[in-house]
């Protein structure tokens, strides 16, 4: 047992390694040269893996900089369990800012720079992100409950809600220049969309 233990370990360590290599050099790369004009034939020699290997960890060159594996599995993991006493919206956005915030901080903000200067980048990003992972958030959040229109409906527009107001504070938090911190950004944007929602109509 401990023999397997030792071997998935080093598997995964060699993973890591190899990932963080693909990631080095990509944004080394897009930094030098411009997003446009690096190919993945380009950033697989620069890694020293062959292109075969870059698609077995990235479906694309732009996928490189929406956080890889660690990404998935803390929004894996966030999504896996909800606290005692946690709000829709809360479990929602812990799983999400997981997600954001779970590669390593410099590599990050590098690639949060180079989405920023790139609009093929943010469309891309906005697929993947924000509206092509959201199916994981709605189901997680449906749970094992009765499935009528209106609870599937409102599992939808609060993961709708959240997510927008996250992308937001990302986007506002890079376009400041990065003051303060992404996690205070999108807590403040938090405040702000449950202020909207305990908002009662005006009478008429």
């Amino acid at each position: 047992m401990a023999a397997n233990d030792a071997g998935t370990s080093l598997r995964a360590r060699k993973r890591r390694r190899t990932q963080d290599a693909i990631i080095d050099a990509a944004l080394r790369l897009f930094e030098e040269k411009g997003y446009d004009a690096v190919a993945v034939d380009e950033i697989a020699a620069a890694a020293e893996v062959s292109p075969r290997t870059f698609y077995r960890y990235f479906p694309a060159k732009e996928d490189v900089l929406l956080g890889g594996q660690d990404s998935e599995e803390a929004t894996r993991g966030a999504l896996a369990a909800r606290l005692p006493g946690e709000s829709d919206v809360d479990f929602l956005a812990r799983a999400m800012i997981a997600g954001l915030t779970a590669a390593d901080p410099e590599r990050t903000l590098r690639g949060y720079r180079l989405v920023q200067a790139v609009p093929a980048l943010q469309a891309r990003m906005f697929q993947l992100v924000w509206r092509g992972g959201q199916e994981h958030f709605v189901e997680a959040l449906l749970g094992d409950q009765p499935r009528t229109r209106d609870v599937e409906l409102r599992a939808h527009v609060l993961t709708h809600a959240v997510t927008d107001a996250l992308r937001v504070a990302a986007t506002f938090w890079l376009d400041s220049g990065q003051r303060g911190s992404l996690h205070k950004e999108c807590a403040k944007a938090l405040g702000f969309l449950r202020e909207a929602f305990a908002q009662r109509p005006a009478a008429g």
